[in-house]
């Protein structure tokens, strides 16, 4: 029987992330697991100045959008830490900036953790075949089992279904 002492959850905070978060807070409970929570924030691509202007950065607009919008993932754990621990449950949460994928397997060889839970939406239609599903891609490489929870509202529909 598997153990699980460290759980990570990764959120991007959508309704889908949300749910999977409800499966990782139960397995956490069973286990007396602690839980970190992990968002990972994508560089922003260059902000343009001007059309008038050409090809030109804007580096200050970009970095305060940024900080922005790292300040508003942090406020956002912030509240998901402080309901898990309110209702008695170990948990801390990180923040990182980068590929989503690959910071997750990274964060989750690093802290030793023995299980990733984290939602299966994501990118769709050539979007999804050129590079592919943040969850395939964690499901492939991460050193621990992976539970990737399919929201109950995402029905699969085949591709040559009217």
């Amino acid at each position: 029987m598997p153990t699980f002492n460290k759980i990570l959850c990764a959120t991007d905070f959508s309704e889908d992330s949300a749910f999977a978060l409800g499966y990782a807070e139960e397995i956490a409970r069973r286990f007396s697991a602690e839980m970190l929570v992990l968002h990972v924030d994508q560089p922003l691509p260059p902000v343009m100045v001007s059309p008038d202007l050409g090809p030109m950065m804007d580096v200050g607009a970009m970095s305060r959008i940024a900080e922005e919008q790292r300040l508003l993932a942090q406020r956002e754990l912030d509240k998901i830490v402080t309901r898990l621990r309110d209702s008695g449950l170990r948990a801390r949460s990180m923040l990182k900036v980068g590929s989503p994928f690959l910071e997750i397997i990274h964060t989750a060889k690093a802290e030793n953790v023995d299980l990733v839970v984290m939602g299966t939406h994501g990118r769709t239609g050539l979007a999804h075949v050129l590079m592919g599903s943040v969850a395939e891609r964690v499901v492939q490489k991460a050193h621990c089992p992976v539970l990737a929870v399919r929201h109950p509202d995402r029905k699969f529909k085949h591709p040559l279904e009217n």
